[in-house]
């Protein structure tokens, strides 16, 4: 007989396996034998959903039976540290969450997670709002401030990380009182959906390092602003509705690793802030431009691209094949390795109003860039002509890979893998990848037609030989 390892280590390793556990499953190690019969009740994270009780009959009322067996046989000398309740409500009957959240309040109480959807909407308990060591609170699906007389007093001194969405207050109400705040995510929903609240401004704490925002509240009638004066940024994910009257102002961000902007905004409204949010994150080391923000430069107003001299991960979603934009921005990313072209629609031209690029190769092509992803290729001039540039003058690039759309027949697929392998390459390490995105799955010999590697000028010849033969 083998020898239980797992059961001689002492309870507070077995606890602190189980933590990472859902407690449902948790609790359920208390039939494997004497030793783990009440293992469980010292755990100090609980990790509570409804799923597992859904769709059978009376479900509601078992699960709260099963919330209160919890609370109640769990060890009062172990005080709950981290709590994550998931349920949803089908009735009106409502859920005792208050009488468990009270009993979960206690000083020792660092992390809070609640999934809440519910039929009516709850207040949160104040003592929640002003909890001296809470270090992390998320509050996602529910409508958790909408039922207080008036809104209370937040001071989370300890309060590092904060998630919210389906927002419907004032959210500088919250970021007032935490002070220290590192970790934010904010989700401002769109007033068609839920009871509106005008927001005027939204002041970002100082303190953040990660942001992530999404703000759909703007509307035409109000001029609405929001600050990021955040100096120790980051991170930074802005997903953002710019109407004509929207004002955001930021400081700049030195810190900054990572940017990502998906700024959506009338087709003729200049977003005069853009070019300046650029600027703002110039030292970031990966950014990240879905194509209504790239659709910036080509609305018709003439504004300059940043240098970037740390960038080394570009991504663009551009919204329309144009060559000049992209050497434009090539050049002003001196030390770039990684390169990521996405084209929404190569059919629609744009006029780009920037200036004709210079002559010269830029710099990161021909002395940094080692990895260049085309996505959505549709074998237009235009990124023939910009896959044949960095080809050629690609003298460090190590990978080339090319997401052939899903428009192509087999013979049409074949002919582009063969002329773009044709490339003559500055590169001799450089291998060239194609991948198929044609939804209809392809026999064995055709996946291989169209994932083949292409090193030099040799094995295109080579594959070339071997393609005649399998059409």
């Amino acid at each position: 007989m083998k020898m239980d390892r797992i059961s001689l280590l002492p309870d507070s390793i077995l606890c602190d396996i189980l933590s990472y556990l859902p407690t449902k499953e948790a609790v359920s190690t208390s039939i494997l034998s004497r030793r783990w019969r009440h293992v469980w009740k010292d755990l100090q994270v609980l990790d509570i959903d409804d799923i597992p009780f859904r769709y059978t009959l009376e479900w509601e009322a078992r699960f709260v039976s099963y919330v209160n067996a919890i609370l109640a046989q769990r060890n009062p000398d172990y005080p709950i540290e981290k709590f994550r309740l998931t349920c949803k409500e089908d009735s009106e009957d409502s859920l005792p969450i208050l009488t468990w959240l009270d009993a979960i309040i206690r000083p020792h109480l660092q992390e809070l997670y609640l999934c809440l959807d519910l039929v009516v909407g709850i207040a949160l308990p104040e003592a929640i709002l002003t909890f001296p060591s809470l270090k992390s609170l998320v509050l996602k699906h529910g409508d958790y401030f909408d039922y207080y007389p008036e809104f209370p007093n937040v001071y989370l001194p300890s309060l590092k990380n904060l998630e919210l969405d389906t927002l419907c207050v004032d959210p500088s109400k919250l970021l007032s009182g935490c002070p220290v705040l590192e970790n934010l995510m904010l989700i401002v929903p769109d007033r068609v959906y839920i009871s509106y609240v005008y927001i005027p401004t939204i002041q970002m704490p100082r303190t953040l390092k990660s942001l992530i925002f999404e703000d759909k509240s703007t509307v035409d009638n109000d001029i609405n602003h929001r600050v990021i004066d955040t100096p120790s940024l980051e991170y930074l994910y802005m997903k953002i509705i710019a109407k004509s009257k929207l004002q955001v102002s930021f400081s700049n961000f030195p810190n900054m690793v990572e940017a990502h902007l998906h700024i959506h905004h009338e087709r003729a409204v200049h977003v005069p802030w853009v070019p300046e949010l650029l600027l703002a994150l110039r030292q970031t080391k990966l950014l990240a431009l879905k194509h209504l923000t790239t659709r910036c430069f080509f609305s018709g107003v003439t504004f300059g691209i940043p240098e970037f001299p740390r960038l080394l991960n570009l991504e663009l979603d551009v919204p329309c094949m144009n060559t000049d934009f992209l050497l434009n921005f090539l050049h002003n990313c001196h030390v770039l390795e990684d390169l990521a072209v996405h084209v929404w629609k190569s059919d629609i031209f744009r006029q780009y109003y920037g200036p004709a690029p210079p002559t010269m190769v830029p710099n990161c092509v021909t002395s940094h860039l080692k990895s260049f992803e085309f996505g959505g290729y549709k074998d237009s001039a235009g990124e023939r002509e910009f896959i044949a540039y960095l080809l050629q003058r690609g003298l460090a690039l190590k990978t080339v890979t090319i997401h052939l759309t899903y428009v192509f027949d087999q013979d049409t697929r074949y002919d582009i893998v063969r002329e773009l392998s044709a490339i003559p390459r500055g590169s001799t390490t450089c291998q060239l990848n194609f991948i198929d995105l044609n939804p209809v799955k392809h026999s064995m010999n055709s996946h291989y037609l169209y994932s083949l590697l292409f090193i030099d000028q040799r094995s295109c010849e080579e594959f070339d030989t071997y393609a005649r033969g399998v059409r």
